[in-house]
């Protein structure tokens, strides 16, 4: 199994380049919250006023030479899609939303033939599965009930893209958004 992790800076507003690191303190990817587009900015602040929410922000990986690796990012009107991984060619792989329990959702979709699943537990652990198969976790780090990272854990292989797969994921779907 090998373990990676994700430290938020003290000050969370100036979320950029934030490293993935592994079990050595070698950095393998980083984790960008990609500002919003001025048509976004305007369409955030109406929402802002007239419902009292924002929109989710969009949360790519990027190797540490900077080149894209996976955006996750909300397509708020696309019927049954509440989200869709934006791959480093430009394609897009829709995600499904499905409600498991009460307030969880299950999230799945398709790559290179592939069936993912992303879900998390009542503990805030969040699990990618592959064809079924348990592959990765996701959980929060906590210290004195404060947020500071997150710890990855791949249960089968050692790949930095199932890092960085896991790390957009479970920023953009279930950590929190500010």
């Amino acid at each position: 199994m090998a373990t990676f992790t994700l430290t938020y800076p003290k000050a969370f507003k100036s979320f950029t380049d934030i490293p993935i690191v592994n079990e050595h303190n070698e950095t393998i990817c980083m984790l960008q919250k990609v500002d919003r587009s001025s048509t976004g900015k305007i369409l955030n602040a109406v929402l802002l006023v007239a419902a009292q929410q924002t929109l989710p922000y969009r949360y790519e990986t990027r190797t540490t030479s900077g080149a894209p690796l996976f955006q996750v990012q909300s397509t708020l009107l696309a019927k049954g899609v509440s989200h869709q991984i934006r791959m480093p060619d430009g394609s897009s792989i829709p995600i499904q939303r499905k409600t498991v329990q009460l307030l969880e959702s299950s999230y799945a979709f398709k790559m290179d033939d592939l069936h993912f699943r992303f879900e998390k537990d009542f503990t805030s652990t969040a699990y990618l599965y592959c064809n079924d198969e348990k592959i990765a976790s996701a959980s929060p780090i906590e210290n004195e009930l404060v947020r500071t990272g997150i710890l990855f854990k791949l249960f089968q292989a050692d790949d930095m893209h199932f890092v960085a797969l896991l790390a957009t994921l479970y920023q953009a779907l279930f950590a929190f958004t500010t």
